[in-house]
């Protein structure tokens, strides 16, 4: 037996270019509250995130910036 639809059926295709399909949110449904990191908690993140990146990330991302940005023509 398939599945019935929900009101966010992301399979159907509209005909209208803005319409978005996003989905309907009703009463007492939204994000969950979540409490702001602490600055601890910042800091390992940001951590873990530098212990991540590869040994010569820097490097590489140094050679893909364009050191000026702006053309004086």
């Amino acid at each position: 037996m398939p599945h019935p639809a929900s009101k966010s059926d992301s399979s159907a295709i509209s005909s209208d270019p803005f319409d978005l399909d996003l989905p309907e949110i009703g009463p007492g449904e939204g994000p969950l509250d979540h409490p702001e990191p602490t600055f601890d908690e910042q800091i390992a993140h940001a951590q873990f995130l530098l212990a991540a990146a590869p040994p010569d990330f820097y490097e590489l991302r140094r050679a893909l910036m364009n050191p000026e940005p702006f053309r004086l023509d």
